[in-house]
């Protein structure tokens, strides 16, 4: 009878090099650790941009939640305040390092749910030029207990 091989699983197939997590760049790190103060600096996606992201009368950012590094960037009480269906006006520092308000929210579509950036958001894109295709990070970190993101361009 012809010999079977054990099986093996496909994970010991493939080599084990861990993907280092993606740093914040050094300029935005600065910004924000050294002169904003800032703490608990936390990738919440990488991702392409879509033509819905840049669609002018959609107006928003979306942040699915099947992207979303890690839901910890949310403290309670904001997590709270989504789940309740209250917009959040926060802190976003576009890739140009400029300051804006911009509105957080979570969108339940059906049996999806997903985070976005809205309201200020057209004149973020605008002004940073982004387009369909560009890679960005968001990370969020926290000035004296409030909620701001940093969105990168790659």
């Amino acid at each position: 009878a012809p010999k079977l091989k054990p099986k093996r699983s496909k994970k010991e197939d493939k080599p084990v090099c861990p993907i280092p997590p993606p740093d914040l760049p050094p300029k935005f790190r600065q910004l924000i650790v050294e002169e904003m103060g800032g703490k608990g600096v936390v990738l919440v996606i990488q991702k392409t941009i879509f033509y819905s992201d840049i669609n002018l009368t959609a107006s928003h950012f979306s942040i699915p939640f099947s992207q979303v590094k890690t839901h910890d960037f949310l403290n309670e009480a904001e997590a709270k305040e989504l789940t309740g269906k209250n917009p959040m006006q926060e802190w976003l520092l576009d890739p140009s390092m400029k300051g804006t308000s911009i509105t957080f929210n979570k969108w339940v579509m059906g049996s999806s749910s997903l985070y976005v950036l809205t309201n200020t958001w057209n004149p973020v894109v605008k002004k940073n030029q982004l387009k369909k295709g560009d890679m960005v990070q968001l990370w969020s970190f926290q000035v004296n207990s409030l909620l701001c993101f940093a969105l990168v361009k790659l």
